[in-house]
């Protein structure tokens, strides 16, 4: 599937905020995991917040309208968050050691987006749901409304008080090193292929990529199973004394849609990152990668299913956490 025009997208995303205005009556099938809270559960909000999801969903999908590339950035938003500290919204606050201040996320883009959908819901009910809910929510937002299934999710995660330090998988990262952070908090090999998955949205910053245009494992030369082609057009944007901070689309010709290009260009050697074309050339991915390149309905149902577990990763209670009244700042 090809990138979906900007038209496109609004009449889709216009439809949907008419129709998901929103009819709670339909079901929606998705993997359940077990969990000991019993505040760790579908409809969380039932009672003290029955609109809340109605209200972060009707925020994503008005500002998604206007930009629909913050849904890359909510999408990533949850998986920085979560990786760190577990689903606790930690990535949010400010100030000293904050996470925001860790060069994978200093061009992290949604923050605005989840912060308008707090501010609504302090208006609708204040000190009821959390900020940590809320990116979860967000991200299956974005990722249904950017052409992924829509999926359900439990809510009741408490915001966390304190950052993390923050160890993300590096653009750079060997496909060893990405599954060890991933087996570490629960994921599988599979989970790893279909979240990199992702990348089929957004873009990312020449400097993160550069070295396989002019200087491979130190060697002075281009990264040799990268498309000469693509590699071309990729020195012509980001030029070796160029801007570190130009961006290029990380899914090349598919940057507002989740769709499975990403793992077509794969195949084609045309992955941008390091860390993305090397799921080619390791047996313990290469296989998933060929399934997901040629369905995207295998991709979609994958997708939503990477996406709940990521999302239940080191869930807080109301023991261990809180409700904070600003997302930038524990109470």
């Amino acid at each position: 599937m090809s990138g979906i025009s900007s038209a496109y997208f609004k009449s889709v995303a216009l439809a949907l905020l008419l129709v998901f205005s929103w009819d709670r009556q339909l079901q929606h099938a998705t993997v359940m995991a077990d969990f000991p809270s019993s505040t760790f559960k579908r409809n969380f909000y039932s009672e003290t917040c029955p609109d809340a999801e109605n209200i972060v969903f009707r925020v994503v999908a008005n500002c998604l309208l206007t930009n629909p590339e913050l849904g890359a950035g909510i999408i990533r938003m949850l998986f920085h968050d979560c990786f760190v500290n577990g689903c606790d919204a930690s990535i949010l606050l400010e100030g000293t050691d904050s996470e925001l201040e860790a060069i994978p996320n200093q061009s992290l883009k949604g923050i605005r987006v989840i912060e308008q959908a707090k501010a609504n819901l302090e208006a609708a009910c204040p000190g009821v749901v959390t900020c940590a809910d809320i990116i979860a929510l967000a991200a299956r937002d974005s990722s249904f409304l950017l052409g992924g299934k829509y999926f359900e999710i439990k809510t009741g995660r408490f915001d966390g008080t304190n950052p993390g330090v923050v160890i993300l998988p590096a653009p750079t990262s060997s496909v060893s090193d990405t599954l060890r952070l991933f087996t570490d908090v629960g994921l599988s090999p599979d989970d790893l292929v279909v979240l990199l998955g992702g990348h089929t949205l957004g873009v990312s910053q020449c400097r993160f990529f550069s070295s396989r245009l002019y200087n491979f494992s130190s060697t002075g030369r281009a990264d040799p199973t990268m498309d000469a082609g693509y590699r071309a057009v990729l020195q012509r944007r980001c030029p070796q004394d160029g801007d570190g901070s130009a961006e290029q689309e990380l899914d090349r010709g598919s940057v507002l849609y989740l769709d499975n290009s990403y793992y077509q260009n794969l195949l084609r050697n045309q992955g941008l990152l390091q860390i993305d074309q090397q799921l080619t050339y390791d047996d313990r991915t290469i296989g998933l990668v060929q399934d997901l390149a040629h369905s995207f309905a295998t991709f979609q149902e994958a997708f939503a299913d990477s996406m709940t577990r990521m999302s239940e990763i080191y869930v807080k209670g109301p023991s261990h956490g809180e409700v904070r009244k600003v997302c930038s700042s524990a109470n």
